[in-house]
C-alpha cells in the first residue's frame, strides 16, 4: 500500500495525551504523511497540551464554562443546551480555520453534537474517535470499568472487552468501526491493571485506525475527482 498524500490532522484531547504522543511519534515513522496542524483541548491543565507544545504543534484551549458560554452553576437546561450548541459551532469554526483533512479524537471527553459535525460533513472532513469498548457495547464514559464489573458478575460476553476506532456520528460511540481489537479479561486482575492493558493496546490501535481512515479518505477523494 502506497503512502497517501500529506494529510493535515487536528487532534482533540482532554487529558494526559498518551494517544496524542503515539500519533506525534508516528509522524516521524509509520505515519510520515500525517501533519498535525493543531491540538485542541477542553481542559486547561491537560498534559497533552504540553506534549503538543514540546513538538512545536499549535494548540488551542476551548472550554464550555470558562469560555463564558454559560455561568458556572447554571441550572436552566435550555440555556445549557443552547450554550453547548454554540460551543460546538465555535469549535467547528476553530477546527475548519486550519483546513484539516481529518479530525482525530484522542481522549476527547465531550460529546460532539450536529452543530460541530454537520459543518465538517459539509467540508468532507471525517472525524474519528478512539473508544475503549467493542462496537455496540459500553457507549459513553467509564467503559472499561463497566466491562470489568460485568466480567466479575459473569455477564461479559465471551469474557472479552476491547477497543475500537470509529467514525463519529451524533449517536455516542455508534459510528461505523474502522478497526476493532478484542481484549480478554483475566482473573486475578485489578481494574487498574486492565486499564493499563487497554491503554497499551490503544496506542497501537489509534495508529492503525488513523492510517486506515486516511487511506479511506484519499480513496473517496480520488473517486469523487
Amino acid at each position: 500500500m502506497h503512502d497517501p498524500p500529506p494529510t493535515k490532522g487536528t487532534i482533540l484531547i482532554s487529558g494526559e495525551g498518551t494517544n496524542l504522543q503515539a500519533l506525534i511519534d508516528a509522524t516521524s515513522s509509520t505515519l510520515p504523511y500525517l501533519k498535525i496542524v493543531r491540538v485542541i483541548s477542553n481542559k486547561k491543565e491537560a498534559k497533552g497540551l504540553i506534549r503538543a507544545k514540546s513538538a512545536s504543534i499549535p494548540t488551542k484551549y476551548h472550554n464550555l464554562v470558562s469560555g463564558n458560554y454559560f455561568a458556572k452553576g447554571e441550572a436552566d437546561q435550555a440555556v445549557k443546551q443552547a450554550a453547548r450548541e454554540k460551543y460546538d459551532a465555535d469549535l467547528a469554526d476553530i477546527v475548519l480555520a486550519d483546513e484539516p483533512d481529518i479530525v482525530i479524537c484522542a481522549g476527547w471527553m465531550h460529546v460532539l453534537s450536529p452543530k460541530f459535525l454537520d459543518p465538517l460533513v459539509a467540508k468532507k472532513v471525517p472525524v474519528i474517535n478512539l473508544h475503549p469498548a467493542l462496537p455496540g457495547k459500553y457507549d459513553g464514559i467509564d467503559a472499561i470499568k463497566r466491562a470489568y464489573d460485568d466480567y466479575h458478575k459473569g455477564k461479559l460476553e465471551h469474557d472479552r472487552t476491547g477497543i475500537m476506532i470509529h467514525y463519529v456520528v451524533p449517536e455516542v460511540d455508534r459510528g461505523e468501526p474502522i478497526v476493532v481489537r478484542e481484549i480478554q479479561c483475566k482473573t486475578p486482575e485489578t481494574l487498574e491493571e486492565l486499564k493499563d492493558r487497554v491503554h497499551a493496546e490503544e496506542h497501537q490501535l489509534i495508529l492503525e485506525g488513523t492510517a486506515m481512515a486516511i487511506h479511506n479518505l484519499w480513496e473517496e477523494r480520488s473517486k469523487s475527482g
